[in-house]
């Protein structure tokens, strides 16, 4: 049983290294706005995540077989140089797993930032380009009276 919960909480540790280099990747796209590279790092984050979910519940499982509440339960139960292991783990698992929500925290700011402004972009391009005047002349070169709400457009090509 030990074994098993060794090589799950590896994982785990080995899992959130890897997440914690996905998103300092995906803050660098973010800053360098390349929206293809963070789509496809966002997909790698979004699997790597459930499979540390996976990861969990089979811990989870394996220590409710073995009739412990928690794993520092099971880790109490251990001696010795096991028991450093886990522990050092464990502390690993929590350091990993702080670094990414703060990472991960930047990213969500970094993100809302550049879509409040691509919205605040495309609001003043809409506020120049609509007329200010109700008068503009129209595809026949006459004076036509319009209102800056949206209409259907006719014509043939």
């Amino acid at each position: 049983m030990y074994v098993r919960i060794k090589e799950i909480l590896t994982r785990q540790k080995m899992g959130l290294f890897m997440l914690e280099t996905l998103l300092q990747e995906e803050f660098a796209a973010l800053r360098s706005r390349d929206t293809s590279k963070v789509s496809s790092l966002e997909f790698s984050i979004q699997e790597l995540m459930r499979q540390l979910l996976n990861e969990k519940r089979s811990l989870r499982k394996i220590l409710n077989e073995g009739g412990y509440a928690s794993l520092k339960e099971f880790v109490l139960q251990t001696e010795g140089e096991e028991q450093q292991e886990l522990i050092g783990l464990v502390r690993a698992i929590r350091e990993y797993e702080q670094n990414c929500a703060v990472k991960a925290e930047q990213n969500a700011e970094l993100a809302e930032a550049l879509a409040d402004q691509a919205g605040k972009l495309v609001r003043f391009l809409h506020e120049k380009l609509v007329p200010k005047t109700r008068e503009i002349y129209s595809p026949r070169g006459k004076w036509r009276h319009v209102s800056p709400g949206a209409s259907l457009v006719r014509g043939c090509l």
